[in-house]
């Protein structure tokens, strides 16, 4: 099982089973670590396997969705594609819920996922749709071949500082469709 990332620059990344977190579980940052930003995402989960797939026929490939946040060490970030790809990689940097909703919730009125640092808000939205998950299955496909089970992660905005070492502990919520507890985490340095 993959985690398939689309950035929000539009590249496609995997990131390995390794850093998936679905369980909420608080993340503790090796000593190497001072800064971790975020990037918000909307994911599909695969159902079936494919290659070269028309986003004509993409809606097929999926069978849920849900919202989560994308974890970086910054630190580990130096502006080469080493960094970036020793950053993607860090253990328990991907928290990605379970459950996953069905694929009607997206695009509905007040259906909305917002994401919390503390008590303020970081991060609201509400215009995902089936379409943007096609398209990004259609281009993943023409790289990477897509297994029962992997995930597609849409980066929804550019990464931004979450938190460093000097804050200490931050606790991170999510909400969306009327569940306040679809991310509920700490960053524990």
């Amino acid at each position: 099982m993959n985690i398939v990332v689309r950035t929000a620059g539009g590249r496609y990344i995997v990131r390995p089973d390794t850093t998936w977190e679905r369980d909420n579980e608080d993340v503790f940052l090796p000593e190497f670590v001072d800064r971790v930003s975020y990037a918000p995402v909307l994911f599909a989960r695969i159902s079936k396997p494919g290659r070269s797939v028309s986003e004509k026929f993409a809606e097929r490939y999926y069978d849920g969705i849900g919202y989560g946040v994308l974890l970086y060490p910054e630190d580990l970030i130096d502006g080469s594609e080493e960094g970036f790809s020793c950053a993607s990689c860090l253990d328990h940097t991907s928290f990605l819920t379970f459950p996953v909703y069905n694929k009607v919730t997206l695009g509905r009125p007040g259906n909305i996922f917002e994401l919390q640092c503390g008590s303020e808000t970081i991060f609201s939205h509400s215009g995902a749709s089936a379409e943007m998950i096609c398209k990004a299955i259609e281009e993943a496909t023409r790289y990477i071949y897509i297994r029962t089970g992997d995930i597609l992660a849409i980066e929804l905005e550019s990464r931004k500082l979450l938190c460093s070492r000097e804050e200490g502990e931050v606790h991170v919520t999510g909400k969306f469709c009327r569940n306040d507890n679809v991310l509920d985490f700490k960053i524990i340095f």
